[in-house]
């Protein structure tokens, strides 16, 4: 079995269970925080799977972290 397909659902499932929690939440901001994440991260597992070498996980969490830390501060 192949493990990108593993994580895809488990990420599909995530975000399907998180959007109705987040809806209950009604912040704007966790939401727009954690789809960025949930993308990021579905990106990087498509990237993975078709071998593209340019996005690495290290690589889309500092991508990730620099406008949050500009909207945090």
């Amino acid at each position: 079995m192949n493990w990108h397909f593993v994580l895809i659902t488990f990420l599909l499932i995530v975000v399907v269970t998180e959007t109705r929690h987040l809806i209950r939440l009604r912040s704007l901001r966790d939401m727009i925080v954690f789809y960025a994440v949930w993308g990021l991260t579905l990106l990087s597992i498509i990237g993975d799977m078709l071998e593209l070498t340019e996005l690495r996980p290290l690589d889309w969490i500092s991508i990730m972290m620099q406008p949050l830390n500009r909207l945090i501060s």
